[in-house]
């Protein structure tokens, strides 16, 4: 039994003649009467709550994503002739963020309801939902009769695809514009011949097929594409640096969504690609390959990858990949630029590299820093804090700047942009034929 606001005002308002009693003590019995009653209301308040019959049920996604608000649905299904007034609450995992976190429903007689309400995952992995909590109110508002409905249900929590779920069912009518991607074909650009059009207005007289004009007595135009069974390298940094936490999620978490997206893309594009995943070692390595089965490999890899906190070899990584990288390749490398010793290893062999492959180097900035250089110091700490933010910010530029010296390839952008930005400059390496 559990009191709601309407009894404590009334156990309140009784207090003022038990106090009164104590001057006046022919109130005395008067008062007990009243207490009595009240209990005796609240008491019959509750059998009448206990006696609603209800039953609850919980529809769960297949797979939740990380960072984003996944839908849950409870069903609620009461059986009883009168309308009664229930709050709802989901045990949700200890890392998910429920939104609301209860709800106060108005049940009809003999009615269902649903209640949907979602969870935002902060870390990927399997995790367990709990009971369900519904709390009913008696029909003369002064008790609530708390149920536990025992719903335990096992889930699993995968990096954000909901770009890729997107672009696999947009298909071949895909508004890529309105994604924020550019076109996976860049007509007139490529080096393979994909196929024969009007001419358009802006059309360049190097893109006209004069035989085919010839044939059908107008102007044609040659379409090219991009060079397909290209291969990309995807490396995941998953050392200590890539454990803070930006926009309420790891930087790996960041990195691992907008490496999947990128893998997408490339696969669906027929580019081979694969995966290495790094820290004071090779953690785990997939040569590119093509097709949706790689694709899932990668997922299934990317999966169960946390960060170590360990540092970061850098060198371990470029021999092994000078080792089994024969063909040359895109290498998209997720690291962070942070810690400037750590990340300054990367320089040399990173450039030798460059020499057979295209490095392109990713990063996620830290936007808590730039936050704390755009608040005005509050004391001596604060502006200590603001000091070192700003060495820390200022180290990373010229850390980049030695990377990018030689011809290696750099983005560097907000969190929420990561995915796109890495997707959009490999469609542009494709375009210019660099690769």
């Amino acid at each position: 039994m559990i009191p709601t606001g309407r009894l404590w005002v009334l156990l309140c308002l009784l207090a003022v003649p038990m106090m009164a009693a104590g001057f006046f003590p022919g109130l005395g019995g008067a008062v007990l009467v009243l207490d009595v009653l009240a209990l005796a209301l609240a008491g019959a308040d509750f059998l009448m709550a206990r006696r609603v019959r209800l039953e609850v049920s919980r529809k769960l996604p297949t797979r939740l994503s990380v960072g984003a608000p996944n839908k849950v649905e409870l069903l609620l299904v009461h059986r009883s002739g009168q309308a009664v007034d229930v709050r709802v609450r989901d045990d949700v995992p200890e890392s998910f963020t429920a939104t609301p976190e209860e709800a106060p429903l108005h049940l009809s007689a003999d009615s269902q309801t649903r209640w949907v309400y979602r969870v935002s995952p902060s870390k990927r992995g399997k995790f367990a939902f709990g009971d369900v909590h519904v709390r009913v109110q008696g029909p003369l508002g002064l008790v609530f009769h708390e149920r536990h409905f025992p719903l335990a249900q096992n889930v699993s929590v995968f990096p954000d695809l909901r770009g890729a779920s997107r672009l696999l069912l947009s298909g071949a009518a895909l508004d890529l514009v309105n994604l924020g991607l550019r076109q996976l074909r860049r007509d007139g650009r490529g080096s393979e011949f994909a196929r024969l059009r009007d001419y358009a207005q802006g059309d360049s007289v190097r893109e006209v097929d004069w035989k085919a004009t010839a044939r059908r007595t107008r102007p044609v135009t040659r379409v090219m594409e991009s060079e397909r069974s290209q291969s990309i390298l995807i490396c995941v940094d998953a050392g200590r640096s890539m454990a803070a936490q930006v926009d309420g999620l790891t930087k790996l978490d960041h990195a691992v969504n907008a490496a999947l997206f990128l893998a997408f893309v490339a696969v669906r594009n027929g580019d081979r690609v694969g995966l290495a995943v790094f820290a004071d070692g090779v953690k785990a390595y997939l040569p590119p390959a093509a097709g949706r089965l790689q694709y899932r490999k990668i997922l299934d890899t990317l999966y169960s990858t946390t960060p170590s906190l360990t540092y970061v070899d850098y060198l371990a990584l470029f021999k092994e990949l000078n080792v089994r990288l024969t063909r040359r390749s895109l290498l998209c490398v997720f690291t962070d630029f942070l810690d400037e010793e750590q990340a300054s290893t990367m320089v040399a062999p990173l450039h030798r590299l460059a020499r057979r492959h295209v490095p392109l180097c990713l990063s996620v900035r830290d936007t808590a820093l730039a936050a704390l250089l755009r608040t005005e110091p509050a004391g001596p700490e604060q502006a200590y804090q603001q000091a070192v933010a700003s060495e820390l910010l200022t180290d990373r530029e010229s850390l980049k700047a030695k990377v990018s010296a030689g011809g290696v390839q750099m983005l560097d952008v907000q969190p929420d942009e990561l995915s796109l930005a890495a997707v959009n400059r490999y469609l542009d390496i494709k375009a210019r034929g660099v690769l």
